[in-house]
C-alpha cells in the first residue's frame, strides 16, 4: 500500500516551492510516483491567488499517520508557511489525501482526506498514479468539478 500526499502553493516561487517540497518528503520516504502540476482558483477562501497542485506516491512509512502528520507540518514550517488566514494563501500546503485505504480518524487527523473527492486538484493529479486503480475500486470519483484544475 502507499501513503499519497497532496502538495500545494500560491505564493512565492510556486514551481519552485513544489519542486523543493517533492526533493525534501524523499528524504523522508520513498517515492513512488509523482502527478503533473495542475493548476486551479482557491476554494474555500476565494479571494487569493491560484494554486499549483501535484499529488505524490510514497511507498507506506513504518511511522505513525499523527507522525507522519508532524513531519509534514515541520516541512511547511521549514518552507516558510505562515498559517494566519484559515485555508489562506501559503507557500506551501501538504496534506495525507490516503494511508493505504486505512481510515484514521484521530483528534488532529482525518484519512483519507474528508474532502479530496470535491476538490479537481487533488483528483485529476491522483488519477495519474498507479495507487488511483485501487481507489477507484473502493470509492465513487467524481468526474465534474465546480472548480476544474488544468495541468500545465
Amino acid at each position: 500500500m502507499s501513503l499519497i500526499i497532496a502538495t500545494g502553493s500560491n505564493l512565492g516561487q510556486r514551481l519552485e516551492n513544489l519542486t523543493w517540497a517533492k526533493e525534501r518528503l524523499a528524504q523522508e520516504w520513498k517515492l513512488i510516483a509523482v502527478s503533473r502540476v495542475y493548476a486551479s482558483s482557491a476554494v474555500d477562501y476565494t479571494d487569493q491567488p491560484e494554486f499549483v497542485n501535484q499529488v505524490l506516491q510514497f511507498a507506506l512509512p513504518w511511522e505513525s499517520p499523527e507522525a507522519v502528520m508532524q513531519k509534514l507540518l515541520t516541512i511547511e514550517l521549514e518552507a516558510g508557511r505562515v498559517r494566519d488566514i484559515s485555508r489562506g494563501p501559503r507557500i506551501l500546503d501538504i496534506d495525507i489525501v490516503f494511508w493505504g485505504l486505512e481510515t484514521v480518524r484521530t483528534p488532529s487527523l482525518v484519512v483519507p482526506h474528508p474532502r479530496w473527492r470535491e476538490r479537481s486538484f487533488v483528483v485529476r493529479p491522483l488519477s495519474e498514479l498507479p495507487f488511483f486503480h485501487a481507489v477507484e475500486k473502493c470509492f465513487t470519483i467524481p468526474t465534474s468539478f465546480e472548480i476544474e484544475a488544468s495541468p500545465l
